[in-house]
């Protein structure tokens, strides 16, 4: 499939552009443009507001905040997430049954050929 943007020529946008942007006086078209821009410009610096853009996000945020709590607190309160796997975590790791394979405990470095015997179960 093409892209959905054509490359060639619009003659019709052509035709619009020109009969826009061609006229018999310049100063009013050029007074018009800059009068635009000034308002655009105008128009984007009182919405860029910190204070106002933030006030806007401050009643959201709230809500969204005191729900996660509320769901937090119920959650924790209910017990979820207490259970068999819960207890099934060693308290301290360090504890845990491990047996070492002796070739690491020895004083030297242990033989690659050991270790690889060792991680592939021979």
């Amino acid at each position: 499939m093409g892209s959905p943007f054509d490359h060639r020529q619009d003659r019709e946008l052509g035709d619009a552009l020109r009969a826009a942007l061609s006229g018999s006086n310049e100063a009013d078209f050029v007074q018009a443009v800059v009068a635009g821009a000034a308002e655009l410009q105008d128009r984007e610096i009182l919405d860029n507001d910190w204070w106002g853009i933030l006030n806007a996000w401050a009643k959201p945020g709230l809500v969204a905040a005191a729900i996660g709590l509320i769901a937090a607190a119920a959650l924790w309160l209910s017990g979820v997430g207490i259970g068999t796997e819960a207890s099934a975590i060693a308290a301290d790791p360090l504890e845990a049954s491990v047996e070492i394979p002796a070739a690491f405990l020895t004083a030297q470095a242990p033989d690659i050929n050991e270790v690889l015997a060792l991680e592939l179960g021979n």
